[in-house]
C-alpha cells in the first residue's frame, strides 16, 4: 500500500495524539503517585525516645481469640478478594499501586468475634498505646480496616509499595500480629535510607506509622498461606468531610465496597 502525504500526515497527528496521550497518562500516575502515597518521598518525621517509625512487640492472644481467628480463616467465602494489576509495577520512585489478596471487614469480625473486638478496642488498644507511650483511641467500626484479617493464599497475593495516607487530625498507627507462624516468601519490608528492610513477622508483630513509612508485602510464593490480624488506632479520630470522602474511596481499593 502506497502512502499519500494526505495519509502520512494523518498518520503523523495520530501518533502525535498517541503520545501526547501518553505523557498526559504518565504525569497523571505520577500526581496521583504523590498525593496517594504510592511514590517515596522524604518527608520530615520526629522520633521520640519512645517510638521511631515502627516498633515491634510480641503478642499475647490467648486461646479462645486464636480459636476465633482461626474460625473466620478458615470460610474464605467470608472474605472480599480484591485484585489490581498493572504493569510496569514501578515508574522511578512511584510504585504503581498493585495488590492481591483477602480480607475480612470489620463488620465481618463484628459479626463473627465479638471477643476479638473487644480485644482490639481494649486490651490491645493498651497495650499499643504503652508500646508509643501515647494515648490511642480504635478508629470507628463503621470502617472495613479498623480491625480485620488479611489472608494471602494465592501465589503472587502481595501489596506494592505505599504510605498509608492519613485522614485522620491525630496520628495514626497500624498494628500487624500475625496468626500463621510458617516462614513464607511475603515479607513485611519497608525502605530506609535507600536500603530495603526485611521483617520476619511470625513471632513479632509490628506496630507502625504508615503515613512516614514507605512499605510493602512482598510477593507470596506457591503453596503458601499467611494471615494477619491488621487494627488500626489514632490520637484523634477526628478528620475532615474531604478526608471522609477520601476514605471510603480508599476502602473501594480495599476491599471493594464503599458502604
Amino acid at each position: 500500500m502506497k502512502f499519500t502525504a494526505a495519509n502520512k500526515k494523518q498518520l503523523y497527528s495520530y501518533l502525535k495524539f498517541l503520545f501526547i496521550l501518553f505523557i498526559v497518562l504518565i504525569i497523571l500516575v505520577v500526581l496521583y503517585g504523590y498525593n496517594s502515597g504510592s511514590c517515596e518521598v522524604t518527608k520530615s518525621y520526629e522520633c521520640s525516645k519512645d517510638f521511631c517509625l515502627y516498633k515491634e512487640f510480641v503478642p499475647e492472644l490467648n486461646f479462645a481469640l486464636r480459636r476465633d481467628i482461626d474460625t473466620l480463616s478458615q470460610d474464605l467465602s467470608l472474605y472480599k478478594r480484591v485484585t489490581i494489576t498493572m504493569y510496569p509495577e514501578n515508574i522511578l520512585n512511584c510504585a504503581i499501586p498493585n495488590k492481591s489478596g483477602a480480607t475480612l471487614s470489620t463488620a465481618s469480625v463484628v459479626k463473627g468475634s465479638p471477643m476479638l473486638i473487644n480485644y482490639y478496642q481494649n486490651e490491645l488498644r493498651s497495650v499499643i498505646s504503652r508500646l508509643t507511650n501515647l494515648t490511642l483511641y480504635p478508629t470507628s467500626l463503621d470502617l472495613p480496616t479498623s480491625c480485620c484479617i488479611l489472608v494471602y493464599e494465592k501465589e503472587n497475593d502481595w501489596i506494592n509499595w505505599h504510605y498509608d495516607y492519613n485522614y485522620y487530625n491525630g496520628r495514626f498507627f497500624t498494628v500487624l500480629i500475625p496468626i500463621t507462624s510458617e516462614l513464607t516468601c511475603t515479607k513485611f519490608q519497608f525502605k530506609k535510607d535507600n536500603e530495603v528492610i526485611s521483617l520476619d513477622l511470625t513471632k513479632k508483630g509490628i506496630c507502625f506509622e504508615g503515613n512516614y513509612l514507605y512499605h510493602r508485602a512482598s510477593k507470596l510464593c506457591e503453596g503458601q498461606k499467611r494471615i494477619m490480624l491488621s487494627c488500626q488506632y489514632v490520637t484523634d479520630n477526628s478528620m475532615s468531610y474531604v478526608n471522609q470522602l477520601r476514605i471510603k474511596l480508599k476502602d473501594y481499593a480495599y476491599i471493594g465496597k464503599l458502604f
